[in-house]
């Protein structure tokens, strides 16, 4: 009796762990309104850069391709004045094999902005220091606020991650 309750629980163990990493191999992630996780980025009024929000063909423009990749939501925002070096662009694809798809057109914005001889020094500079490109299952985000990346980068992950 032992051995077939032992043998039940075993298979009982092992059903649940299958189902628990059938997910991605075990990692969940949560639903992010990618709204939302951008009007958590700067949480100091003083020291919030004038952004505007990037669409339709002025978005196109600076990340040409993105148009043509299928998205459950998209947020990006750029500052109003060139000398500021910040950037913020989030996409959740509604198919995971457009996910490197969109690191590559958010990667190619990067390169370009640091090969771009007629910004600023230190825009150039914070471009390829401080720019960074993440997924996250299907979520892809490209961060660039000076001083802020790094941290903005972990916040995302873990909003992902629930």
């Amino acid at each position: 009796m032992k051995k077939i309750l032992s043998l039940g629980l075993a298979l009982a163990l092992t059903v649940s762990l299958l189902a628990s990493c059938s997910n991605g191999g075990g990692q969940k992630t949560a639903d992010v309104n990618l709204e939302e996780f951008y009007q958590t980025i700067f949480t100091d009024p003083e020291n919030t850069p004038a952004m505007m929000p990037l669409e339709g063909e002025m978005l196109e423009s600076f990340y040409p391709g993105l148009a043509e990749v299928e998205l459950k939501q998209q947020v990006a925002y750029m500052p109003m004045i060139t000398a500021v070096a910040c950037e913020i662009v989030m996409v959740e694809c509604a198919n995971a094999t457009d996910v490197d798809t969109v690191k590559e057109i958010f990667q190619a914005r990067v390169d370009s902005q640091v090969e771009n001889q007629f910004n600023y020094p230190a825009v150039i500079e914070a471009w390829e220091k401080e720019a960074k490109v993440v997924s996250n299952g299907n979520y892809v985000a490209l961060f660039l606020i000076s001083g802020m990346s790094d941290q903005v980068v972990e916040n995302f992950n873990a909003a992902i991650e629930g």
